[in-house]
């Protein structure tokens, strides 16, 4: 019944929008035009297929179709509020489906409620989608990832704009098992016990001409200690350095472990392309903070598959990223190879993106990614991955 009611909600909402436009037409902005608020969403199929037969895993494939509906309030005495859902149902699956990642999910992903303090400054309390140095978003497959805090954030110092709160719980945009649901962040580092959640705080600062500078910190209760810096060096109109540097280490009765992770990339514009060469490495332990989890705010990104495992511990990454845009066509091409010193293989992967807008508000996208890991007195082992996105937003 659940995926009958989301078809039928996603196709009318489509249907809403037969000219490609519900910012120029329809229930939306007529409603919009009220002054009672701000409607907005997103309807998406996601198609996907995965082969990790190498791995012993198989492959598999699945179709999902997602529904995104969104309001904002009107800001009424510094007050205002907003209400984010998201949905999927998958319609379609083949084989090992469980490799993908990409399953249903119902939640009501933010339900915050914001008190403007100062014109420069605020506190939101509740569900809100977070993207920051610690939090970000990655909206890889029909969710973001959102948190459950209490936050404050203000920009009323020149040149320097704050951020601070608590998280009690995360939703991962991760669409497998009850992962895309809000779950104690013990769940999501797997610390095998609930904890007091996450205090943290960050800053970035851009004082400094062609200059900009994050500090961070993160105090995951029971689980690890992050403390880190960002910088971002703009050395000339089409080139910048990014350096970055973390630390993690164990906090109450987390298991012992520690970690330091380094990196440093080329941003640089050639013509029309922008090229980006870059390392990244992690010593000590693998990393608590990172893709499958919070996230982070690092010029590697993410890949499709993370084939290579580049958050693991005693590892290097170099990587080459390239960005065009050819009429309204955007290109993404992502390729990185990493090296293990604990692990039994060192792994590289390429990715590719290819999106093309068809109408207003209506894009198509293609994703795909092949992984090659080198094993250690074993066979070598070949996975790939592709997905297709169409996506209409109102």
């Amino acid at each position: 019944m659940k995926k009958i009611a989301l078809l039928i909600l996603a196709a009318a909402a489509s249907g809403f929008a037969a000219d490609g436009s519900l910012k120029e037409s329809g229930p939306a902005r007529t409603f919009n035009e009220l002054e009672y608020g701000t409607l907005s969403g997103r309807v998406q199929s996601l198609t996907m297929y995965r082969d990790y037969a190498d791995d012993g895993k198989g492959n598999g494939a699945n179709s999902t179709l997602g529904l995104q509906l969104g309001y904002l309030s009107p800001e009424i005495a510094g007050f205002d509020f907003g209400l984010t859902y998201n949905g999927a149902a998958e319609f379609w699956k083949n084989n090992n489906s469980g490799l993908l990642a990409n399953d249903d999910i119902n939640v009501l992903n933010e339900a915050w409620i914001r008190y403007r303090v100062t014109t420069n400054a605020v506190v939101t309390i509740g569900r809100k989608v977070n993207n920051g140095e610690i939090f970000r978003d990655n909206d890889f497959r029909q969710k973001a990832r959102s948190i459950e805090a209490v936050q404050f954030e203000t920009t009323g110092i020149k040149d320097l704009k704050l951020g601070m709160g608590h998280a009690f719980r995360m939703s991962n945009w991760i669409d497998a098992g009850d992962r895309w649901d809000f779950n104690d962040f013990g769940d999501v580092f797997g610390a095998g016990a609930d904890t007091d959640g996450i205090t943290w705080g960050e800053a970035l600062y851009t004082g400094i001409q062609d200059l900009e500078i994050a500090l961070f910190d993160a105090y995951a209760y029971d689980v690890a200690n992050l403390v880190g810096t960002r910088v971002k060096w703009d050395v000339t109109t089409n080139s910048a350095l990014v350096g970055y540097y973390r630390h993690e280490n164990d906090v109450g009765n987390a298991a012992s472990g520690d970690s330091d992770a380094f990196g440093i990339s080329l941003q640089q514009k050639v013509g029309k392309v922008t090229l980006e060469p870059g390392y990244f490495g992690v010593r000590g332990d693998t990393l608590h903070f990172q893709e499958a989890t919070t996230g982070m705010n690092h010029p590697l990104g993410s890949s499709l598959m993370i084939y290579g495992t580049q958050f693991a511990g005693e590892s290097d990454t170099v990587y080459l990223k390239a960005t065009t845009k050819i009429g309204d066509t955007k290109f993404y091409a992502l390729y990185n190879y990493t090296w293990h010193d604990e692990l039994p293989y060192d792994g590289q992967e390429f990715n590719v993106v290819v999106k093309q807008p068809i109408c207003d508000n209506l894009t198509l996208a293609f994703k795909g990614g092949i992984g090659h890991r080198e094993l250690s007195g074993g066979a070598d082992t070949t996975a790939t991955d592709a997905r297709l996105f169409l996506t209409l937003k109102f």
